[in-house]
């Protein structure tokens, strides 16, 4: 106990802060420590659940960018599909278009040739009988008398025949 007193440090005062120390310790434990440290426990678990969430979020936030990005790929695909469909839609039109036309055209041209070709008939039984009347006439004045109806076909048919090797 000589060190003890050399050293200045007294028994009763020494075990009294002892005793004073373990009371405040355990005060501070009781009442500071364990709410402090729960408090903080609870901090450090919403902490976690905030970090968890959060991966959470991002995981979602990759899977949403991904399904974005394959909406927008089947989107541009199926534009793509659209304008081709439209593309080909378009040509077959014009392709019908003009088959018509050319149908058109053609009945166009039939009719037409099909009325030339009764206008020709029609101007070669008029010349035809114009002829006749014509021939009847020269007929009538060089032999003077009236041609009879054997005679007038007969006359008709080589006169024809004539008008036919002509034209």
């Amino acid at each position: 106990m000589d060190i003890l007193h050399n050293f200045g440090i007294q028994p009763t005062l020494l075990l009294a802060q002892i005793v004073n120390f373990s009371i405040i310790l355990f005060l501070l434990s009781k009442f500071f420590y364990k709410p402090i440290s729960k408090m903080l426990d609870n901090r450090k678990k919403r902490i976690e659940e905030s970090l968890a969430n959060a991966d959470l979020i991002e995981e979602k936030l990759k899977k949403t960018e991904e399904k974005q990005a394959q909406i927008l790929a089947e989107a541009q695909k199926n534009a793509h599909q659209l304008l081709t469909d439209a593309k080909t839609q378009s040509e077959k039109i014009l392709q019908d278009a003009r088959l018509e036309a050319r149908k058109s055209l053609e009945e166009s041209l039939k009719a037409a040739q099909s009325q030339i070709g009764a206008e020709r008939q029609k101007t070669i039984r008029l010349v035809q009988n114009e002829s006749l009347s014509i021939i009847a006439s020269v007929v009538k004045k060089v032999m003077g008398r009236t041609v009879r109806q054997n005679e007038k076909d007969q006359l008709t048919k080589e006169a024809i025949a004539q008008l036919v090797k002509n034209t």
